[in-house]
């Protein structure tokens, strides 16, 4: 099935640039364009593309704004955000209001068209295990309900999805990850602390002992994530859990170091995995 486009973006250029490379690789077919946010939460809504490719500044209402409130009116389709910012934290803002990926001008045509395969391919994976899922439910009959694993069971899932499952911090992080997940439970409009949960998780040690259990157990996530970008830019596991785990910055960082061991690390935010963590979980 091909999907469909809408780009979003104040240089004509740009908008001309990704609409060529969706023409070109045969990857679907842009439905429309804008050049600034005024009416995009409407025309989104609208024409519900599969993906909308839209820059963080735009002239009236930002990117990151746009996002959320499309997703606030039940939009489901994917995000891949294109811009110069460099700032961490508006980047950061951007995946947690839901983009997939991150494409920094000025474009390397490469990187895009890659990324924007590599949503592609998730969005048919997607697809086909929805009809997997149809095809039981029909086989099962609506009687039969699939038994429903444990938040336990998930995050190992998880985990042993990521290659961290044997890491000695793993115990600390599934704890870390049920403190948060309780505070959320019960404040809903704060923000939590990690310091206070490493207090919980083990009191017998000093608290920069337990972060640095998880950080290193983090780090290797990481790591096997990179590895498998690094070797399959449209492997599924690398497409789920290269962004909402990690800022993808860091990830092409840690890519970069694989190549060349001169370079430096990718850095983890434990934050943003331990959040990733439970918007995978079935709660």
């Amino acid at each position: 099935m091909s999907n469909t486009f809408f780009i979003i973006d104040d240089d004509i250029n740009i908008r001309k640039m990704l609409a060529h490379i969706i023409s070109k690789n045969d990857l679907g077919k842009v439905v429309s364009e804008l050049d600034n946010g005024l009416h995009a939460e409407k025309e989104i809504l609208f024409y519900n593309p599969d993906i909308v490719l839209i820059d963080l500044l735009l002239p009236v209402k930002d990117g990151i704004q746009i996002i959320k409130d499309v997703k606030e009116e039940g939009y489901k389709g994917k995000f891949i955000m294109i811009s110069q910012v460099e700032d961490e934290h508006m980047i950061s803002r951007a995946y947690e209001n839901g983009i997939v990926f991150f494409i920094s001008k000025p474009i390397n045509m490469t990187e895009a068209v890659n990324v924007i395969k590599g949503v592609c391919h998730s969005i048919e994976l997607e697809r086909s295990v929805e009809l997997i899922k149809n095809a039981v439910g029909r086989i099962n009959n609506d009687n039969v309900s699939m038994p429903k694993l444990s938040i336990d069971d998930e995050i190992t899932r998880i985990f042993t999805e990521i290659g961290i499952i044997g890491e000695s911090g793993v115990r600390d992080l599934t704890k870390l990850i049920h403190a948060a997940i309780s505070f959320k439970n019960q404040h809903e409009s704060q923000q939590y602390q990690l310091q206070d949960f490493y207090r919980e998780i083990e009191p017998s040690l000093h608290v920069k002992a337990v972060e640095q259990r998880i950080r290193r157990a983090i780090l290797k996530a990481l790591e096997n994530i990179a590895a498998l970008g690094h070797d399959d830019y449209y492997n599924s596991k690398f497409v789920e859990y290269s962004t909402a785990l990690f800022d993808f910055k860091q990830v092409k960082q840690e890519m970069r170091y694989i190549e060349n061991s001169k370079e430096e690390r990718g850095k983890i935010n434990i934050r943003k995995f331990v959040e990733g963590v439970i918007s995978k979980l079935n709660i």
